[in-house]
């Protein structure tokens, strides 16, 4: 929806009464969204005193005394070891994306996130105070299963919230809050990788976790969920009042329901008309299309009427994680420090400050570029840049053109494939799917990044070391690219319903009208 209650939002901006009642939407997913990134950056660079009881640069102590509470001054560890700890953080993160529909749906967004937070403090308490492998194994476990349902829950609450008109700016906050927590724990890393410094990083997402409980009373339920729940109306009405700073909101809350009955009635007839031979092959099992009942994770995986919603999903999210980011994130140190020993703590942290600020001017792009557009770009010059990165480290011709390398590659990620693939869940599927269809996509998310976390180091070196194994990714973002061309649609200022009504429908035009909209408002 947009007209008054875009301008209206735009007021409120400025407007510091009214800025809280925004910032009830904001605060809330940021703050989770953080915690993820949080705990995706804190073992980067103090990896060495963790693992070894020494810094990058010296030897180890093995004299080194207890510390406080009998806790020894580090967890020995060999690098292979020290990347299962790394990667237990997706299966957790698996299970909670796989966890999270199911208690969203029956007990909604904001007290599901409520009782996360337990997981979360938990995790972070158990890692900081670890006394051997198995307690950081099972606090990062622990830490990854609240991280799963943090990256379920929180693009759908954004999306169910904002208009149509503003959803890919606010739609951003998501993994802007990633980045900004992936730069935090980077940026502690570089201070306190010591002893027992690196306690205090590992203690600090439990004080996060705390921080976010503390504020979700004052936040309400997606008023979507609400309206689609029996007799819902009028909790929807007051969630969404709120929100919105207008008692007037009746005509949009009217229009939802409007778009679920003809949305409900083309998915009907579409069931209905599925080929007879088809059908003989494999048989569909009926699907529920009523607003008062959800659709469940393996109805969402058969159901024709989201085949094409499915394949989507699935190439947004094999892309983020096979383009090769987090094995940047997750070993940017040890990458450069073969190249540049001396500055290699400090181009990660440039790297992740690079990648909030270009997470902030995708805000300003998504709505202007559109998500297509932007999606396709980040995908060929991540394919370009990660080619000059393999050749770079191999021939070390200047060992800055890696780090500049490396530094594009984020930049160009942080633009369309860091946000859009958690932006575009809730747009490709209505609201009774959104939470099924979050948990197949964060699911094929986080087996993606077990699978770059934990085999990454173990390809590099099978391929002689150098950076041979990023002209694997090259390969994979080329393919990538040329499917996305032929399959992703545009939803940029689009409803989910039209999005849905159209089949998912693709527009090979729609990059220059973005062009077009981009030239007019410049």
């Amino acid at each position: 929806m947009t007209g008054p209650v875009n301008s209206y939002l735009v007021f409120v901006v400025f407007t510091i009464a009214l800025l809280r009642r925004l910032l009830n939407v904001r605060r809330f997913n940021q703050q989770g969204a953080f915690q993820y990134g949080f705990h995706i950056g804190e073992l980067n660079t103090p990896q060495s005193i963790i693992s070894k009881c020494k810094a990058h640069d010296s030897d180890p102590d093995p004299d080194l005394p207890m510390t406080g509470f009998f806790l020894p001054p580090c967890i020995p560890m060999t690098d292979s070891t020290f990347s299962l700890v790394v990667s237990m953080l997706n299966v957790g993160g698996l299970i909670g994306a796989l966890l999270a529909p199911k208690f969203s749906d029956r007990y909604g967004r904001r007290l599901t996130l409520f009782g996360n937070t337990g997981l979360l403090f938990l995790g972070s308490l158990s890692m900081g105070v670890a006394n051997n492998l198995y307690v950081l194994l099972w606090g990062r476990f622990l830490a990854g299963v609240g991280s799963g349902i943090i990256t379920v829950l929180c693009s759908t609450y954004i999306a169910e919230c904002v208009p149509d008109n503003l959803r890919g700016i606010f739609g951003v906050c998501n993994q802007l809050g990633i980045v900004t927590g992936i730069l935090v724990a980077q940026v502690m890393g570089m201070f306190l990788s010591t002893i027992p410094g690196w306690r205090y990083i590992l203690l600090t997402g439990a004080v996060l976790a705390l921080v976010q409980a503390s504020l979700l009373p004052f936040c309400v339920e997606s008023p979507r969920y609400l309206a689609a729940k029996p007799g819902g109306y009028n909790a929807a009405k007051l969630s969404l009042a709120k929100l919105r700073g207008s008692e007037y909101v009746e005509d949009e809350i009217n229009g939802w329901r409007k778009d679920w009955a003809e949305e409900e009635s083309e998915q009907q007839q579409l069931l209905e008309n599925i080929d007879e031979d088809d059908t003989e092959r494999q048989p569909v099992q009926p699907v529920s299309l009523s607003k008062s009942q959800n659709v469940t994770f393996f109805s969402f995986l058969i159901s024709p009427m989201y085949r094409k919603a499915l394949a989507i999903l699935l190439l947004l999210h094999i892309t983020q994680q096979f383009s090769g980011i987090n094995a940047v994130i997750f070993y940017s140190t040890s990458i450069m420090a073969p190249i540049m020993p001396q500055y290699s703590d400090k181009i990660t942290v440039f790297i992740s400050l690079i990648n909030v600020t270009m997470t902030l001017v995708s805000g300003y792009l998504m709505d202007r570029l559109g998500r297509r557009s932007l999606f396709l770009y980040s995908a060929g010059i991540m394919a370009g840049v990660t080619v000059v990165l393999a050749w770079s480290m191999d021939t070390n011709v200047w060992p800055g053109l890696s780090a500049f390398a490396i530094v594009g590659f984020v930049a160009a990620f942080a633009v369309g494939l860091g946000p859009i693939p958690f932006l575009m869940i809730p747009e490709l599927v209505d609201t009774q799917a959104v939470s099924s269809a979050g948990s197949v996509a964060l699911a094929t998310n986080w087996i993606g990044n077990f699978v770059v976390s934990a085999g990454f180091l173990i390809v590099r070196n099978a391929l002689g070391g150098g950076g041979k194994v990023f002209y694997v990714f090259a390969i994979i973002l080329v393919i990538v690219w040329y499917i996305g061309y032929r399959i992703l649609p545009e939803t940029k200022g689009r409803s989910v319903e039209e999005v849905v009504r159209s089949n998912w429908a693709v527009n090979h035009h729609t990059e220059e009208h973005s062009h077009e909209r981009l030239s007019h408002d410049s």
